[in-house]
């Protein structure tokens, strides 16, 4: 039977807790014990403590978990709604149609160490996760069930339930009692729990991520919390294999000095250079999506310590270590682009110097060793291929064009994140150094949204989903392209179609590469809509918008215009799009304008036995003295070999 007041086991707590400085909600509920001569209210509920206010005027707060099931629903809703019904609990108890009755607690600590305890073995974390996603689904679609837990409460036990499922998905092979005891231990801190539950991507080798998680909990179970976001960055950049060619093409992997070194060890080592002072910012006070940026490499902690001894500076003045390798021209001018020296060693290369791609190395793994979040770039200049590096100069702010402008070469650049080992352009970093990849605040939430969406793909709820996670985080380009992925297999109507792409073009006004992905699906509606006008003027002004800034992309759409023109044989059409694009890049373009539009085109030209306008076209470039090809330039020898094509 309900007690006769709300709160009546917990007034005499009252009497013996207090918390001071809790500022009233405008609550109208007093209650008071039977037999006792004091009256309390409802303050408030800051998802973890209840705080009442006796008529005395002082103010207590105990766990929510202690309340019977009903109450606990019952402040819930309150909670959410901002202000509680005007009646009297002692007489007017809440109906079950206001607050239904569930089978699942309002979450909290003591509730899920409750759980834990009456599930205990792989059997019954399967059975309890089982039970806990059914529970989720009816509570999420039912709206008024919903209206009462979506919050904290809720994604609380959402987030339980990806812990246990993913480690339910994490081959048997690998587990051992030390990892087991750390996903219960572990699985029991809410805050350590979210922060790897959080930087998860949805191409992340998520299972493994967990096991290497939770390996690296198990041996330094007292560091763990403190550094959860550096053993996440480990965990989640090393779930996947690292590319066969890293750190770059032009160095053989022989000559590298790596090892496979245990996680365990490399966390350590980082942990220990701050407390010894060799690290520039404490990993502690980084996010993961920095940290990403600083244990990406397999090298040898020989190595790092190497440049922690023996490279000096200063964070501020960081970005001038790229001109401190000597610049060796002699390779260039031998067209010797890959290392030949033997022992790709940071020592090495400050001994013997080296091209731009060992400059761009050399820095960023000295940062990397220093606690410094660092990134190589690659692009095409004008005279061709060109490296540099960037760093986190200060907390929020990346410095991204360190010795970018060497030899004159302004081009355009692309770094790999190494979470899932693809390209990141400079303005997926931008969003980056604005702190829109740290989501926390609203973006946290959306991330919530977004998971809760990817379990359920099937679900009648899924795209609204969606739609609540990027109307939190406007630029979360995840959400937006798995809506992207929903709106071309469900959507018929073309003018919803549209209607998607035009709100894609508003969310990404200012990121060049995500409008483009944007105005292309809208030229091709608009195609599709019988409009080819409109189409044609869209995909011309992709390439005006983006002449002198991301002139890559620019270059991209108008070459794919061009080949349609050479795929139907419209020759002189082509003809009169190549010779336009080439004037209208000629002054910026360099390698990007010769890889992305000269070569394919002289190509195609050769293969449809058109070798004349190959010609012409390949005239037209020494006439206007598009390209830099003096002797021993990239560009130089690449010519060559397509004028030797064509002859």
């Amino acid at each position: 039977m309900r007690p006769k007041f709300f709160f009546q086991a917990f007034l005499f707590l009252a009497l013996l807790v207090s918390v001071s400085g809790v500022q009233s909600l405008p609550f109208r509920n007093w209650v008071s014990s039977a037999g006792v001569g004091i009256k309390a209210r409802m303050l408030g509920f800051d998802g973890k403590l209840v705080t009442i206010e006796r008529s005395d005027s002082k103010k207590f707060a105990f766990p929510l978990a202690l309340l019977s099931r009903r109450d606990q629903l019952y402040v819930i809703a309150i909670s959410n709604q901002g202000s509680p019904p005007v009646r009297d609990p002692q007489t007017q108890p809440p109906s079950t149609a206001q607050v239904p009755e569930r089978n699942l607690p309002i979450w909290s600590p003591q509730v899920i160490s409750e759980w834990w305890a009456r599930h205990q073995g792989r059997e019954q974390w399967s059975k309890g996760a089982d039970r806990l996603l059914m529970d989720l689904r009816t509570i999420w679609s039912d709206k008024h069930l919903r209206s009462l837990r979506e919050g904290r409460d809720f994604f609380h036990w959402f987030d339980h339930w990806r812990w246990v499922n993913l480690y339910l998905r994490i081959d048997k092979g690998l587990l051992r009692p030390e990892v087991e005891e750390a996903f219960v231990t572990l699985g029991k801190d809410h805050a350590v729990q979210k922060v790897f539950l959080k930087a998860l991507h949805p191409e992340d080798n998520q299972p493994r991520a967990l096991f290497l998680f939770l390996a690296l909990g198990a041996k330094n179970p007292e560091k763990i919390k403190k550094y959860a976001s550096l053993a996440t960055a480990y965990a989640v950049v090393f779930d996947q294999s690292f590319p066969r060619d890293w750190p770059h093409h032009q160095v053989p992997q022989k000559d590298l000095p790596l090892e496979a070194i245990s996680l365990s060890d490399r966390f350590t080592d980082l942990i220990q250079a701050h407390s010894q002072r060799k690290l520039e910012y404490d990993p502690s006070q980084l996010a993961v999506t920095e940290l990403k940026f600083v244990i990406d490499h397999p090298l040898t902690i020989e190595e790092l310590e190497w440049a922690r001894e023996e490279v000096s500076f200063r964070r501020s003045g960081f970005d001038k270590i790229f001109s401190s390798i000597l610049y060796d021209r002699k390779r260039l001018l031998a067209s010797a682009f890959s290392w030949p020296h033997g022992e790709y060693s940071l020592a090495s290369i400050r001994a013997r110097g080296g091209i731009c791609v060992d400059q761009a190395y050399f820095s960023a793994i000295v940062g990397k060793a220093k606690g410094i979040p660092t990134l190589t770039f690659v692009g095409q200049g004008s005279g061709g291929g060109h490296a540099w590096f960037g760093f986190l100069k200060n907390p929020g702010r990346w410095e991204t064009d360190c010795g970018r402008y060497e030899n004159q070469n302004y081009p355009v650049g692309n770094a790999i994140d190494p979470q899932l080992w693809k390209p990141i352009t400079d303005d997926e970093l931008g969003a980056l150094a604005r702190g829109e990849k740290n989501l926390s605040g609203f973006r946290g939430k959306a991330v919530d949204y977004f998971s809760w969406a990817l379990v359920n793909p099937d679900a009648p709820f899924y795209r609204e989903s969606l739609v609540r996670a990027r109307t939190l985080h406007p630029s979360f380009v995840d959400v937006w392209k798995k809506e992207a992925q929903w709106v071309e297999t469900h959507e018929n109507d073309l003018r919803e179609k549209r209607n998607f792409w035009d709100k894609w073009l508003k969310a990404f006004s200012n990121t060049v590469d995500l409008k483009i992905v944007g105005q292309k699906k809208l030229a091709d509606i608009y195609d599709q809509m019988g409009n080819p006008r409109q189409a044609e003027k869209i995909r011309s002004l992709i390439v005006r918008q983006n002449r002198s800034g991301r002139f890559d992309l620019a270059i991209s759409a108008g070459a794919e215009q061009l080949m349609a023109k050479v795929e139907a044989r419209n020759w002189t059409e082509a003809e009169k799009t190549y010779e336009r694009m080439v004037k209208d890049f000629e002054k910026t373009a360099g390698g990007e304008l010769f890889y992305g539009l000269i070569r394919p085109y002289v190509r195609a030209l050769i293969e449809a036995n058109q070798r004349e306008k190959a010609v012409e076209a390949v005239e037209f470039l020494r006439k206007r003295k598009v390209l830099d090809l003096s002797p021993g330039s990239i560009l130089a020898g690449e010519m060559s070999k397509l004028i030797g094509r064509i002859n």
